[in-house]
């Protein structure tokens, strides 16, 4: 058994470059949160335009499939 134990000390870092570091990182986080919300409102725009109302009930729906019938897969099925 070792008689000395080697405890790291941290070394004492800059306070500047600290927040430099902590100003960068938060500036990418912030640069990719907004790239990921423009895709998310580009992605609800183009499924809101392939949105058809049904003859029937009135509901919106997307038309599945290649038919492009107004009605409702709810409605079809009674």
């Amino acid at each position: 058994m070792k008689d000395k134990l080697n405890i790291p000390i941290p070394k004492q870092e800059d306070l500047d470059a600290l927040n430099k570091r902590r100003e960068t990182y938060a500036s990418k986080r912030d640069l990719q949160a907004s790239e990921f919300n423009l895709a998310i409102t580009k992605r609800l725009q183009a499924e809101a335009a392939n949105m058809i109302k049904c003859d029937k009930c009135g509901k919106d729906f997307t038309p599945a499939g290649t038919s492009e019938s107004l009605t409702c897969a709810d409605c079809l099925k009674k």
